[in-house]
């Protein structure tokens, strides 16, 4: 049985996506994959029990029969934070408990890191201190938005230390493709670190699904609840003049609309252009004959009581942390990997 720690240099890295993906790809290969998320973070409550929705997610799109509570023996709650520091946790044997099960007719184990290298060094429990507990080795899922930030993936690899664990890492939602190519690519491996893909940003993948919206702002989806899964790429705000607002949002693609609830010409105008969903500010609510016409044309609807410029910003403060759900987004990840990294070196290099 082969195991591999998916590791991350920052947070929001994309490495539940590459977690997921991979192990995907593994298994249409004929591999009885496993997968475990040592510690949780992303907190939800089903059935009355607080799962991790990164592992909840994962575990379903690979079809895997383990309890959440295996998969995630840990739960990183208040609580455990607070113990940590006042009393000492030691979880090592219930990572190792949980390991032994997961392996169970297994050829190989994926394993999702910390939100980074070092996290969970304050009860021992980092990503290298997981590699070494579980004698596996870890590969690294960086972004690559700026040259600066190699210094975090050289940074890492002077964390990890020993050169044979680090089997290599992953370029993710990169901006410059050829600047990561020509410059990125040859420095790190120069430096003795195998880069075994490139992956370009998505703007699928960076989007929202509208009921993922509708769960960050905290409200109800008044029509068309049946549009949840719609993915969103953009928002746009409608505080123009209608005539003007209409050749805006034609120039848009898959955009959510926020406006004041008392600007109906923006909102009728939003729906002429193809909106995907719109979002009411300052606790207005539409009229009758604007909620025929959404619900006519698709379009859910809902109202938030903060103001335009407050709801944008929380808006915006949600793009690029959205997990990985849907069809949409899973088939795309796994063309990504397909297409753009090279799975069978990293097959190789894991002695799979």
């Amino acid at each position: 049985m082969r195991s591999i720690l998916i590791g991350s240099c920052g947070g929001y890295s994309g490495k539940s996506a590459i977690c997921m993906g991979l192990g995907m790809i593994l298994r249409e290969k004929g591999l009885k994959i496993g997968y475990m998320k040592p510690f949780g973070n992303q907190f939800r409550e089903v059935k009355g029990k607080l799962v991790d929705e990164d592992a909840r997610n994962i575990s379903t799109a690979l079809g895997l029969k383990d309890s959440l509570e295996t998969i995630t023996p840990v739960m990183l709650t208040a609580n455990f934070y607070h113990r940590a520091l006042t009393e000492g946790v030691d979880v090592k044997d219930d990572i190792l408990e949980a390991y032994k099960k997961l392996s169970e007719g297994k050829d190989m184990i994926i394993i999702e890191g910390n939100e980074d290298l070092p996290g969970g060094i304050m009860y021992d429990m980092s990503d290298i201190d997981i590699a070494n507990t579980l004698q596996t080795r870890i590969l690294l899922v960086s972004k690559y938005h700026e040259m600066q930030e190699i210094d975090n993936i050289l940074n890492d690899r002077r964390m990890i230390g020993d050169p044979q664990q680090l089997v290599g890492i992953i370029l993710n939602d990169v901006i410059d493709q050829d600047e990561a190519s020509n410059i990125a690519v040859p420095f790190l491996k120069k430096r003795g670190i195998a880069v075994f893909g490139i992956i370009p940003r998505d703007p699928v993948l960076k989007s929202i699904s509208i009921g993922e919206i509708a769960d960050a702002a905290g409200t109800k989806i008044l029509i068309r609840d049946d549009m949840r899964d719609v993915l969103v790429e953009q928002f746009l705000i409608g505080a123009m003049e209608a005539n003007t607002a209409l050749k805006y949002f034609r120039r848009a693609r898959s955009f959510a609309l926020i406006t004041g609830g008392d600007r109906a010409d923006i909102q009728l105008a939003a729906l002429e252009a193809g909106v995907k969903c719109i979002i009411l500010t300052g606790n207005m609510y539409p009229s009758s004959a604007m909620l025929g016409a959404a619900r006519e044309r698709g379009v859910p609807i809902m109202v938030v009581s903060e103001d335009t410029m407050s709801t944008v910003g929380a808006m915006e403060a949600i793009i690029g942390r959205t997990r990985i759900l849907g069809k949409t987004k899973i088939d795309r990840i796994k063309r990504l990997l397909n297409e753009q990294v090279d799975i069978e070196a990293i097959e190789n290099e894991i002695g799979i």
